[in-house]
């Protein structure tokens, strides 16, 4: 067995797919640390379970898909990537993709249109990676990327932001959970996080989700028109900037009511509610709708975060359409 056919089995990977199959399937095994200690090489990587740096990551998808290291722009820094027979991959991208095809990621919807990588996810489309564009050799904003299964998990600085198709997830993590579902849950080898800042002061956990904001019209600023499509809700009372409203249970939840220039804020004041908070802003036409979660939630609970992205979708949805 060569040395590229003995990496990729010790990675957990059939040395008999192809190189870039391969190489997608490392950019999903392998979480990338940006100012981690230095590795000495390939096969340090793959027994560590995790890569230091974008400039070592090449190097061992280079090895990987023999074949040169091209450098465009992503994340808004220098960034590389690798062609091999007309199909490209590359850090961070958990898909090998050709010329318009569209291929479905742990975190997303990929497609490449023979310049830009584009990246759907979290209800809206973006420019993941462009192939022509040059971009400053600079440090990226992140210090961790990784995948799982069904999700890219991105930190920056103190603050974790776990991206799938539907929704985008922002919560303050300490060394205890990232040993949990990082260490542990990716197998990798506790120096991965060593290093990394930690905040004292835990930020709320918010939770996004987004739709194209299509022919709706005036009632998209109505906040008080918001509650009132939710399935839950009986009826809602306004008492200048507060809303009350009377929910199925029985229960009654007051909030403050407050306008903003591309849309509204609602703030939890009394009652018994599943988030502190809910926002509503019209942004690149897209209707953004962003709830702030209770602090006695732990979105990390089995089951949990899929039920508030279901649920926050389902809301927006039915706005929409009221």
């Amino acid at each position: 067995m060569n040395r590229v056919a003995a990496l990729v089995s010790a990675a957990g990977i059939d040395p008999r797919q192809g190189a870039t199959e391969a190489a997608a399937l490392m950019v999903r095994r392998f979480p990338v640390r940006i100012g981690g200690r230095d590795q000495g090489g390939a096969e340090e990587i793959v027994e560590c379970g995790w890569c230091s740096g974008l400039e070592a990551f090449g190097e061992l998808m280079t090895l990987v898909t023999s074949s040169p290291c091209r450098w465009g722009a992503a994340f808004g820094v220098r960034w590389p990537w690798f062609e091999v027979g007309g199909t490209l991959v590359a850090p961070g991208l958990p898909a090998r993709l050709g010329l318009g095809t569209e291929e479905a990621g742990p975190d997303g919807v990929y497609t490449f249109d023979g310049e830009v990588v584009y990246r759907e996810a979290a209800g809206r489309r973006e420019v993941f990676l462009e192939t022509v564009v040059s971009a400053p050799e600079t440090t990226p904003e992140f210090t961790l990327l990784w995948f799982s299964d069904t999700a890219r998990f991105l930190l920056r600085d103190t603050v974790l932001e776990v991206e799938d198709l539907f929704s985008k997830t922002r919560c303050s993590v300490d060394r205890s959970r990232l040993e949990h579902i990082l260490i542990r849950s990716q197998r990798v080898d506790g120096d991965v996080i060593e290093g990394l800042p930690f905040d004292p002061d835990p930020q709320p956990t918010t939770v996004e989700v987004a739709r194209e904001r299509g022919a709706a019209t005036a009632p998209l600023r109505d906040p008080v028109a918001f509650l009132e499509s939710r399935i839950d809700v009986e009826e809602v009372i306004t008492q200048g900037d507060r809303a009350i409203i009377k929910d199925v249970r029985g229960e009654t939840v007051e909030f403050l009511a407050t306008p903003r220039d591309s849309g509204w804020l609602l703030e939890r004041k009394a009652g018994r509610f599943p988030f502190e908070a809910l926002s509503l802003q019209e942004i690149d036409d897209h209707l953004v709708l962003e709830a702030t979660l209770a602090p006695e939630h732990d979105l990390f609970t089995p089951g949990l975060r899929g039920r508030v992205v279901f649920d926050l979708n389902a809301d927006l949805t039915t706005f929409q359409k009221s």
